[in-house]
């Protein structure tokens, strides 16, 4: 088949959208698929010719993050060109949109992954009950102009129901790449260690991924500060618009001693901090599946983290790791009973990969070009031969598709 992967989220940007293109990408490939990807500009060195970068400037509120245009004739050329069975977006913004439109011009199925809960993010514009209602109605209303929705946790699947959402939805989480935590490379945990100045006898509780309000770092602060291990530090892997502020509450607590920012880290060295690791430490209860859960388990680590449908569809509570009410006193109480207790921690690590093998990025992926495969059955590209609009056409298309997604149904 011939896969459009359109995403306003990608490369250079780190964070588990990206991870999940790029992971479902590879494997698609591997199984003899082609798959395009149309993503914001700016182009990287590593694009290849399936990369197709639509013009974006970035966002003001979030400069990591890019504004794309909402049509772009190089890319609508590209995609004709590419002759696409079906396209699967990652993001329900400019780019989504417009692969939305050149799905209904081909008249070939159209797929989403539902990555991001919306509503938990509306701080970063406005937050007020009315800005999270819209939230849910905008994401009910493109949600349903798709052939196929794809949940990647039974969190948002419920959530996807409660809001309305009458197009299909099936439950298909984001698949590990084991291969890459399986191993744990001591020089890389040596050299991670001396770079970031960290002791060879301390405990690590770590956490990956974006630092920002919504993933509730506050509470693993206030959680390491009631750790009684001796030893005990918090390392935090990533960056994002809440480091300031995070910074002043470690001050303000009097833990800076105790906490660890790496900033973003990339292959191996991500691998590396996973292996240094004792146990994973989460506290975001915003996740739509949280793919560096995954990760942390398939390095053999204990989940200790607050509890969560969506981390819940991974981590059994007392088996691979402890889940605990929002309260830095039991997050506190669950790492030192992990960090306290090898036979413990060894026995949730082997759990964690065990877990973590049902979840190979190979599996999903064979999971979803099934998937395509049977949407596609019900409609197949037509193999255009027929006239192909002027863009200028396309484009009022586009507008009027637009305008249907954001207004409300009568």
């Amino acid at each position: 088949m011939r896969i459009g992967f359109f995403s306003d989220t990608y490369t250079p940007q780190i964070n588990g959208v990206v991870t999940s293109i790029k992971l479902f990408a590879e494997a698609l490939e591997r199984r003899g698929h082609e798959v395009y990807i149309f993503a914001p500009t700016p182009r990287q060195p590593t694009d290849t010719e399936r990369i197709v970068r639509i013009p974006s400037i970035p966002f003001a509120l979030q400069p990591e993050m890019r504004l794309a245009s909402i049509y772009s004739q190089n890319a609508y050329r590209l995609a004709r060109r590419a002759d696409l069975d079906i396209i699967h977006s990652h993001d329900p913004f400019a780019i989504g949109l417009f692969g939305l439109a050149v799905a209904k011009r081909s008249r070939i199925p159209y797929v989403h992954t539902y990555h991001t809960l919306y509503p938990e993010y509306v701080h970063y514009v406005w937050e007020t009950r009315f800005t999270r209602a819209m939230a849910e109605r905008l994401s009910r209303e493109f949600c349903d102009q798709c052939d196929m929705v794809l949940a990647p946790s039974t969190k948002i699947e419920k959530a996807l129901a409660e809001w309305g959402v009458t197009a299909p939805v099936e439950l298909l989480p984001t698949g590990v790449d084991a291969s890459r935590f399986a191993t744990a490379d001591a020089d890389g945990v040596a050299a991670l260690r001396r770079r970031f100045a960290i002791p060879e006898g301390d405990r690590l509780l770590t956490f990956v991924g974006r630092i920002g309000l919504e993933k509730n770092l506050d509470l693993l602060v206030e959680a390491i500060a009631r750790v009684k291990t001796p030893g005990a530090r918090l390392m935090l892997v990533g960056n994002g618009p809440h480091r300031k502020d995070l910074e002043a509450h470690i001050a303000a607590l009097g833990v800076g001693d105790r906490v660890t920012f790496t900033g973003y880290l990339q292959g191996a060295e991500v691998a590396a901090a996973y292996a240094a690791s004792d146990a994973f430490f989460f506290a975001s209860i915003s996740e739509t599946q949280g793919l560096v859960v995954a990760e942390a388990m398939a390095s053999g680590l204990p989940i200790v983290a607050v509890q969560d449908l969506a981390v819940g569809d991974a981590v059994i509570d007392g088996v691979n790791g402890f889940l605990t009410p929002e309260l830095p006193i039991e997050l506190a109480a669950a790492a030192d009973r992990v960090l306290g207790d090898n036979a413990l921690r060894a026995s949730m690590g082997a759990a964690s990969r065990v877990r973590a093998d049902a979840l190979s990025i190979d599996l999903m992926a064979a999971k979803l070009a099934g998937i395509y495969e049977e949407l596609v059955a019900e409609k197949p590209s037509p193999r255009r031969k027929r006239y192909a609009p002027p863009a200028s056409r396309v484009s009022g298309q586009l507008t009027q598709l637009r305008r249907r997604v954001f207004t409300r149904r009568p």
